[in-house]
């Protein structure tokens, strides 16, 4: 697997792992993506659109499809197929992220997601 550094912003030029993530995967624009997921959150009464059930939702809506892995797996030692692919993972401690893989290539906006933990492949 190779890396390409990928970084995309909203109106008030911040991003966000999740928004980024699917932003990529679905090719689709930052604030569409960033609305869509608030109207998922306050239909779901959720605090925030990063909270899991609201991308879990969005994702369904938008068949991608949840895989599970073992929790020893780490990003840079996944073995996957050409296609397109989220990657929730964490630190095993409090850090969770959402990155992008296109046909083998990580798409975020640093290299440091190589070392973390596969929480599940959507």
């Amino acid at each position: 697997m190779t890396f390409k550094e990928f970084y995309i912003s909203g109106k008030n030029d911040k991003s966000n792992c999740v928004i980024r993530s699917l932003c990529k995967i679905l090719n689709k624009e930052y604030d569409d993506v960033y609305n869509d997921l608030l109207k998922i959150a306050k239909k779901l009464n959720c605090a925030s659109f990063n909270d899991v059930p609201v991308f879990e939702k969005y994702m369904e809506d938008n068949n991608i499809i949840k895989i599970n892995y073992d929790d020893e797996i780490k990003v840079k030692d996944l073995k996957i197929d050409d296609g397109s692919y989220i990657i929730f993972c964490y630190d095993k401690k409090d850090f969770y992220h959402m990155i992008s893989i296109i046909n083998n290539v990580i798409y975020d906006k640093n290299n440091d997601c190589m070392d973390l933990y596969v929480i599940t492949d959507l």
